[in-house]
């Protein structure tokens, strides 16, 4: 925020710079350097137009004071403090908007290829959050609890090495159930491995409904695989491969049918699409 208007109330230290805070740029000892108590307000700061701080050898403090200077200030008596929000690097509004103040706050990065893998119109978040964790490989697998001092292996198949790879799908347990389930979606048989998979999903070319049931039968399929597993780790029940590939099915026909997808032109033929890629 920056001010607009007033001086009765507002205090120096929350006065807005680009940077931040200016008590938080400038901290306690560089207020005292500046002399300026802690509970100084904008007026006793800002008098008749100018800006009075005391004289200091400190260059950063120097270069905060030169741009506060240039701050387009006007104070108004008998009049209430106004704020404007932030709304870009250079524009304010009188108005809160949450898009906005999150676009300002938030450390940006680049897009990665595989994030319209997880993020997709016809996702489910618990399942998308699940995929997240697996593409960047931070699922406590075997292989990573094995550097706190625990035993690792396949809880599936029995193999000493449990990675991210080898749940999905190297293991032969998870690559009869990722068969059953991506039925011919891929248009040929899928593959075990796991960049092999990533990369046929972000370069084949798929028509828009295939896409869909490939990215959502990808993310259901993860997230069953990984709480079939943790079901043995922890309460030690198992279940068979039918049984899992039945709930990955239920569950992509239960989401197919919550789009309503009979009603909107770009997803009718979806569940039929599902159904096709499973005739045998």
């Amino acid at each position: 925020m920056k001010i607009q208007n007033g001086c009765s109330v507002r205090f120096w230290t929350d006065l807005w710079h680009p940077k931040g805070r200016l008590i938080d740029l400038a901290g306690e000892i560089g207020t005292q350097k500046l002399g300026i108590g802690r509970s100084a307000r904008i007026c006793d700061v800002f008098v008749d137009g100018e800006w009075r701080f005391r004289r200091c050898r400190d260059h950063f403090l120097q270069d905060l004071v030169h741009d506060i200077r240039e701050l387009p200030l006007i104070l108004t008596a008998n009049v209430s403090d106004g704020v404007l929000w932030r709304d870009g690097d250079d524009t304010y509004s009188s108005r809160f908007n949450s898009k906005n103040t999150w676009g300002n706050i938030r450390k940006k990065k680049d897009q990665v290829m595989w994030s319209r893998l997880i993020w997709f119109q016809q996702g489910v978040p618990r399942f998308a959050f699940i995929t997240w964790l697996a593409v960047r490989d931070r699922l406590s697998t075997g292989h990573r609890t094995a550097q706190w001092g625990q035993a690792q292996y396949c809880l599936y198949c029995g193999e000493p090495d449990e990675t991210r790879d080898h749940l999905f799908f190297a293991c032969p347990y998870t690559f009869t159930l990722w068969l059953k389930v991506a039925g011919n979606l891929f248009g040929k048989d899928p593959d075990p491995d796991w960049d092999t998979t990533i990369t046929r999903l972000l370069t084949g070319h798929y028509d828009r409904l295939t896409f869909i049931l490939l990215r959502l039968v990808l993310q259901v399929t993860i997230y069953y695989i990984w709480r079939e597993r943790n079901e043995r780790l922890h309460n030690n029940v198992s279940k068979p491969v039918e049984h899992i590939a039945r709930l990955v099915d239920k569950t992509i026909r239960n989401r197919i049918m919550s789009t309503r997808y009979y009603l909107r032109p770009r997803l009718q033929g979806l569940m039929q699409r599902w159904f096709g890629a499973h005739d045998t």
